[in-house]
């Protein structure tokens, strides 16, 4: 089922059963699951996002009336709100949990700057935009789409390949004259407003950042939003 817990945030709420926990584990037998996305809360720096935390919402009974708690289930199985409904709670946690990571990014961003001598977050980040391989072949060149393994009977794997120029999908064996070229590219942020889809690496110099492109990258180049 889903839920609109916060304004502007779905939620989905997955049951379990009384299978899920050990007995000694402080989770009710039933319950439900849900995310809080390790990119929440928004404005706190890329280089300080977390995993997706795992947590669990159920009633309690240990008191004289029933309410929800909620704990995250991979962690410190910590409680991180009560309520007397499971809207509240879920709610209550994901503003509990926006608190602490605000708290937490501010105190890192004070000690890069206080104590490192660094700027509060990390200046350099590269993306990666586009990740393909050619298969090249003394007549042609294509993309890969994907490997087939050898046949009942044959020793060599086959490509099928899309052919740059027609769009056309042909197959093409495996070794001698043909070889398969990696294409890697990524985009280097300085200092811009951009919000990268698939971060690769921060760094805290522009030397560090180019020796990664340079080794890890096909080919770089810099964001036109950077700010020099």
């Amino acid at each position: 089922m889903s839920d609109s817990i916060v304004p502007g945030t779905g939620v989905t709420l997955t049951g379990y059963g009384p299978q899920t926990f050990a007995p000694h584990l402080p989770f009710a037998s039933r319950g439900y699951f849900f995310t809080i996305p390790g990119t929440f809360p928004e404005g706190i720096h890329a280089s300080l996002h977390v995993t997706d935390w795992k947590m669990a919402v159920y009633r309690t009974h240990s008191r004289a009336r029933s309410d929800w708690e909620v704990r995250d289930v991979n962690g410190n199985r910590k409680v991180w709100a009560e309520a007397t409904t499971r809207r509240e709670a879920v709610g209550m946690a994901f503003l509990e949990v926006a608190r602490v990571r605000r708290e937490r990014a501010a105190e890192i961003a004070h000690n890069r700057v206080s104590i490192l001598g660094l700027e509060p977050v990390p200046p350099y980040t590269i993306e990666a935009t586009a990740g393909t391989t050619f298969v090249l072949t003394p007549d042609s060149v294509g993309i890969l789409t994907r490997i087939d393994p050898p046949a009942e009977g044959a020793t060599t794997a086959t490509y099928d390949v899309t052919d740059l120029d027609t769009g056309a999908t042909t197959t093409v064996t495996a070794g001698g004259t043909t070889t398969l070229h990696p294409l890697t590219a990524g985009i280097l942020h300085y200092r811009c407003p951009c919000e990268p889809a698939e971060i690769l690496a921060h760094f805290e110099n522009e030397d560090d950042a180019t020796s990664y492109g340079l080794e890890g990258l096909t080919v770089m180049w810099p964001c036109p939003k950077t700010t020099v």
